[in-house]
């Protein structure tokens, strides 16, 4: 494949607070096991808006974005013979880079790799042409009948809240009673994964026009006004998530979870929570952190896209838009993902 010697991509340089334009950045030639991947969708993430303007421990400029899905453009040459690494093969991208053999990774929990790297986290990622993947063990397969962007859009708004509810599986039961916090992109696709368990599912979000599409994927309730409206007694939901992850929306999930109940912990809104660690202790509440999932989740999230059980709400747009559109998510303005094509 003829490759061009430069590309355009945006991303992180420090002391910057807005996304910065990339406009001669190296198209590089894939060496041993390494592989070129064409980025055909590349996903917009809230996550990305906190990257901005904050020091990075492991790089002062790096290619953001970690929502990555694209075909082989070329491999190294340890590769030219590989029957699964081919120019053509579509695959996904895992956010983490795990080193494979600190303790964490050893037992399987490579979100939890001590080096934490991750594409378009400290590396670069998708919000560019062609990304260099030098570990392969990285690559996860597309289903043929899963679109690149769905592919992207499963590497974290569909394996964030899959490996959230997987912690709290055996508590997802009929008679259940169940609370969502926030119906952006992480909190509508958990939903539809939460009402495979048949439990009452209850969702809240700031955005009242966000309800009709709630009750659509099969919400028991939507309740807009958490201060004012929110009518259900305190300490009795069973399990809560909180995709937001602010101070008041905690502070809302330990007020209604019940006795012996489990809040989950999936947005990072704030970077530190207020807790109540009497009133927790005391109902003996179990709370759980939570940051991306594993390469087997990941296999398992495409698996239910593919059978049309999860439908990502997703809109595409160019790359040349990315700005505009992390100023919109940054306001609040966006619904759902955006995830970008690069234009080659």
């Amino acid at each position: 494949m003829s490759l061009p010697k430069t590309q355009v991509g945006y991303g992180y340089v420090d002391g910057a607070t807005e996304i910065v334009k990339f406009n001669d950045l190296p198209v590089p030639i894939p060496q041993g096991k390494q592989v070129l991947l064409k980025i055909e969708a590349a996903g917009l993430c809230h996550s990305d808006i906190n990257i901005l303007g904050l020091p990075n421990a492991f790089s002062d400029k790096f290619v953001m974005g970690h929502e990555i899905a694209g075909q082989i453009a070329m491999v190294g040459d340890d590769l030219k013979d590989s029957e699964v690494f081919q120019e053509g093969k579509r695959f996904c991208v895992t956010i983490v880079k795990p080193c494979e053999i600190c303790k964490p990774c050893r037992q399987g929990i490579e979100n939890g790799c001590v080096t934490r790297m991750g594409y378009g986290i400290n590396s670069d990622g998708g919000f560019q042409e062609y990304l260099l993947i030098d570990n392969i063990k990285t690559l996860i397969p597309i289903p043929d009948n899963v679109s690149y962007a769905e592919a992207a859009v499963a590497t974290d708004s569909v394996l964030t809240p899959y490996h959230a509810i997987s912690k709290v599986q055996s508590d997802m039961k009929p008679t259940s009673k169940v609370l969502i916090i926030g119906a952006g992109g992480l909190g509508l696709n958990a939903l539809q994964i939460v009402k495979n368990y048949g439990c009452h599912v209850v969702v809240t979000d700031k955005k009242a026009e966000l309800g009709e599409k709630a009750l659509k994927l099969g919400a028991d309730e939507f309740i807009h006004d958490l201060n004012t409206t929110f009518d259900h007694e305190p300490e009795s939901f069973d399990v809560i998530f909180d995709f937001c992850g602010y101070r008041t929306t905690f502070e809302l999930a330990q007020k209604f979870v019940a006795t012996g109940g489990k809040i989950v912990m999936i947005g990072l809104g704030n970077y530190k929570l207020q807790l109540r660690n009497f009133d927790m202790a005391t109902r003996s509440v179990t709370l759980f952190f939570n940051f991306g999932g594993v390469g087997r989740e990941q296999e398992e999230c495409l698996r239910w896209i593919e059978k049309g059980i999860v439908k990502p709400a997703i809109k595409m747009a160019p790359l040349h838009e990315l700005p505009l559109y992390m100023k919109r998510i940054n306001e609040g303005k966006v619904e759902g993902r955006i995830v970008f094509k690069p234009k080659l």
